[in-house]
C-alpha cells in the first residue's frame, strides 16, 4: 500500500507575517503552486525544514526591490 499524498491544505501553513510556509520535504509536488502563488498573489512561501525556514521563494520583482533597498540603506 502507498502512502497517499498530502493535499496542499494539509502541508501548507500560513505563518503570523503573512508568509506561506511549506516543509521541504512536501515542497515537489507543490511547487509550481508556490511560485504561482508568489507570481499571481503577490505571497511569498518558505520552505522549511523543522519548522525553520530554509529559502523564501519571491518574485524577481520584490527581491530586486530589496536589494535596491539595502543598497541605499548602506550607501
Amino acid at each position: 500500500m502507498t502512502a497517499q499524498p498530502k493535499k496542499p491544505e494539509d502541508v501548507l501553513q500560513t505563518a503570523d507575517d503573512g508568509v506561506q510556509e511549506c516543509p521541504l520535504t512536501n515542497a515537489r509536488p507543490l511547487l509550481t503552486r508556490l511560485i504561482a502563488d508568489a507570481r499571481e498573489k503577490n505571497l511569498p512561501s518558505a520552505l522549511t525544514v523543522r519548522k525553520e525556514r530554509k529559502i523564501v521563494l519571491v518574485t524577481p520583482e520584490w527581491y530586486e526591490e530589496a536589494r535596491a533597498a539595502l543598497a541605499q540603506q548602506s550607501a
